[in-house]
């Protein structure tokens, strides 16, 4: 973490001498989920028939460091959530939901199938530091220009958890629960970001951007004797930045 930040306060004093500087303020929604890797076939089958896609927010602060009228670099603070949900259905009577959680001792049907969902969630502090250039020089309207964005998240993990949800029954008297991750998670990643971006002029000083991105680590995420897998994301960063 000292090297990142000893790396990101070089950058800035190499160009906040002459470059153009906007301070940028957003929020990330996306939708999550894993990619499987080192597991046996009917391993990779099994969880892929109880995996789902899930929905993630975030948010932070960024610097648009522009070096001309087409190209600039991007660096923020981005708090980042990743997840992905597992769902294993048509428990019955005595099943075992999780070894943290107990058996179903209840009867009753007052649902058709008894679920549970397992909310993997994993929370980062991510910097990203990303290229941006525009892809049309002249503005449409004199309001609205479209660019590429492309670069790196350096991702430091703060908390994971699992979230079980229980639609319908419940046990132990409660239908929601917080257990341990089953997985080992790995404490820092690095990962690819690119998307696009689209800034549109509020005024003189001001501008609202929506940058839609693909998030995917080069590193495992987290792991366990069976398999790991890569936590990724499709989202859209949304944001106004001011001119300093």
């Amino acid at each position: 973490m000292r090297l990142i930040t000893l790396a990101l306060f070089l950058v800035l004093t190499q160009f906040t001498g002459f470059a153009q500087i906007r301070l940028e303020g957003f929020i990330n929604p996306g939708l999550g989920y894993r990619h499987l890797s080192g597991a046996e076939n009917n391993v990779k089958d099994s969880l892929g028939n109880l995996d789902q896609l899930r929905q993630n927010w975030g948010g932070g602060v960024k610097l648009v460091l522009n070096f001309d009228k087409i190209t600039a670099m991007q660096v923020g603070l981005n708090y980042k959530g990743l997840s992905f949900t597992r769902v294993n259905r048509d428990l019955q009577f005595h099943d075992t939901v999780h070894p943290e959680i107990g058996r179903i001792l209840d009867l009753s049907q007052t649902v058709l199938s008894k679920d549970a969902y397992f909310y993997h969630r994993y929370r980062y502090i991510s910097v990203p530091v990303l290229y941006q250039r525009i892809l049309a020089r002249e503005m449409i309207n004199q309001k609205l220009q479209f660019m590429f964005v492309g670069g790196l998240d350096f991702d430091f993990l703060l908390s994971d958890k699992t979230s079980v949800f229980l639609p319908g029954f419940s046990v132990g008297g409660k239908d929601r629960h917080v257990i341990s991750n089953d997985y080992d998670a790995s404490p820092f990643n690095i990962g690819l970001n690119v998307g696009g971006r689209l800034d549109y002029r509020l005024d003189e000083h001001s501008n609202f951007s929506a940058q839609p991105t693909f998030n995917y680590p080069f590193l495992v995420s987290a792991k366990d004797n069976l398999t790991g897998f890569r936590l990724f994301q499709f989202g859209v960063t949304v944001g106004v930045n001011y001119l300093l």
